[in-house]
Order: C-alpha cells, then sequence, then structure tokens
C-alpha cells in the first residue's frame, strides 16, 4: 500500500502584494492584514498564506518572524487566498476531489477512516471546520477535500453531534456509511484512466450475512446501518446517482431500512425502484452482479450529499 503524504501549503505572498497594488491597497498591506504597523510593516516575504486545516480554520496570513496569524478579512484578498488553496490542493498528486454538501437545517460532524481504524488522508479544505478527527460542515455548507490514492479500502459517516472516532464501527452505531475505495492510476481497476475512487452506500446491519438475508431479511441482525440521508455520484446530476433516504420501513422486515433507499431486490442502479445501496452483502451470485457501486475516473469529483430530512 502507497501512502501520499501532502506537504503543507504555505505559499509566499509575492503575488498577493501584487493584486494588492491593483486594487489599490500596497500603500497599506500591513494594516489590512493585521500585521505589523505603519512604523514596523510587514514585508511579503515575511508573510505565508496559511490555509484551512493548517492548524487552523479559514484563510489567515502568518508573519515568519513573529509568528502571529491574522485572518484574510477583505473580500477580493480572501478570495485569491481561496483560490491559491484550492489550485494547492488539486495538485497534490494521485488524489481524488471529495465535495461533501450538507442539507441539513443544523451543522453535520463528518469522519474519514481507512480499514485500519485510523483516520484517513484526506485534506480538509474549504467549507470545511476541522474537528476533532475529521469536520464540521455548517448547514447549507459544501466542504471541500481531497484524499490521497492510496488503494486502501475507507469510509465516510458522520454524526449531529461530533465526528465519529472510527466510521469502520458504523455498523454497530447504526450510521449510513459512505464506502470507497481511492486508487492509484496504477490499478486496474482505474481502467488506464488516471486515478480514481469506487463508491457505494451501505446500510448493512452489523451481523446481516447474505444467508441471513435470504432467510428473513437480516432480521434481529443489529438493524440498518442508517441514521443520514445520502446521495452520492460523480459529480452534480451525473449518473449513476444512488439515493438512500427515510423514513425507515418494515417493508424489508424488523431492521428498520430506510423507506426511499431502492429496491435490494431489484437487478438495475440508481432510479427509484432499482439498487442504491447495499442491504446485505451481496457476495454471491446472483445477485453479485447487481451491485450498487460505480467508479468516478480521474477529473471526476466524488459528491457527497447528506439530504434534508431523515
Amino acid at each position: 500500500m502507497r501512502s501520499i503524504i501532502r506537504h503543507s501549503i504555505i505559499r509566499s505572498v509575492r503575488a498577493v502584494v501584487s493584486v494588492l497594488a491593483v486594487v489599490g491597497l500596497a500603500g497599506i498591506g500591513a494594516l489590512v492584514l493585521g500585521l505589523g504597523s505603519a512604523a514596523t510593516p510587514v514585508a511579503a516575504d515575511e508573510l505565508k498564506l496559511m490555509c484551512p486545516g493548517e492548524g487552523g480554520d479559514g484563510y489567515r496570513f502568518k508573519d515568519r518572524r513573529t509568528k502571529d496569524e491574522s485572518e484574510i478579512k477583505d473580500p477580493q484578498l480572501k478570495a485569491l487566498a481561496e483560490q491559491a488553496c484550492e489550485t494547492s490542493l488539486g495538485a497534490t498528486a494521485e488524489a481524488g476531489p471529495v465535495t461533501i454538501t450538507n442539507k441539513q437545517s443544523k451543522p453535520i460532524y463528518v469522519g474519514f477512516t481507512t480499514i485500519d481504524h485510523k483516520p484517513g488522508p484526506i485534506t480538509w479544505g474549504s467549507g470545511c471546520t476541522k474537528s476533532g478527527k475529521g469536520a464540521r460542515i455548517a448547514a447549507g455548507a459544501t466542504c471541500k477535500a481531497t484524499v490521497a490514492s492510496n488503494a486502501a479500502p475507507s469510509r465516510f459517516c458522520a454524526s449531529p453531534k461530533a465526528v465519529p472516532a472510527d466510521c469502520f464501527d458504523a455498523q454497530q452505531n447504526r450510521q449510513t456509511m459512505v464506502e470507497t475505495n481511492f486508487e492509484p492510476s496504477t490499478n486496474a481497476g482505474c481502467f488506464n484512466k488516471g486515478n480514481c475512487v469506487w463508491f457505494d452506500i451501505s446500510v448493512i446491519p452489523q451481523n446481516c450475512t447474505d444467508a441471513l438475508w435470504k432467510k428473513n431479511q437480516c432480521a434481529s441482525t443489529g438493524g440498518a446501518s442508517y441514521n443520514f440521508p445520502l446521495s452520492i455520484a460523480c459529480g452534480t446530476g451525473a449518473k449513476p446517482t444512488y439515493t438512500c433516504q427515510g423514513p425507515t420501513t418494515t417493508k424489508w422486515g424488523n431492521s428498520n431500512y430506510p423507506g426511499k433507499c431502492g429496491n435490494p431486490d431489484a437487478t438495475c442502479q440508481s432510479k427509484a425502484n432499482c439498487q442504491n445501496a447495499y442491504f446485505y452483502p451481496m457476495f454471491y451470485p446472483p445477485e453479485n452482479k447487481y451491485q450498487p457501486n460505480a467508479v468516478c475516473l480521474s477529473g471526476q469529483t466524488l459528491a457527497i450529499t447528506f439530504l434534508a430530512g431523515k
């Protein structure tokens, strides 16, 4: 397994100072940045741009000499900072872009974990507020992130109160799972199209098996792993789009599976009455032919949306 470690995004502000000159702010740069003073101005080479997740939230400038930081509040300068940070994120070698949109009425707390039960190699960007081992996403906000393509099975999950400690404990906590595998371009699963990410939604109860699904739809096996409605796709409006939302139902036994999550007995994908999520493992034929998973190839963004409602 190959891990990709992203170095800190720390950029010189020479270009930013040039833009300040264009907008007529070069003469008061120290005051705009909130660093230094008229008597002891801060030179451009003494400032670093700090992106969200680098020791704090939001976009800041850091004085190399004093280590003081100042939040960037000027709208034009903030827009430039956001662009610089996102450009650096996108330039990360063998990394997959992800957006996480929160359509709930309250903040959500999102975690990302690899199969070794450790926080995954994710860089939280704009719209993401670092919290614990994950990120807080405000109501109505979209969080932009990138994940290193390390070929390790991984999961996103969320909670309304705090970042989940381990998304591989999501089943026992009954949390909706977005299962992912961010693969490097050398893996056959990317079809020689650059790096990629395979994805699906899972609501499989903790102790559910294929045999138990056939026997009694996994009755009394821990309950559906479901706490938030979701949709996922390779970008907004792309196909396939998998959607899974409540309210819960007893249509498929006593596990309280979400009622608007497709049809686990279907042989098609992503439409309302087709496969949209894993209700059970689907390891064996013929069901394994209809597994509801898909791939975002290089250049596509994995778009995860936490939908409104239950």
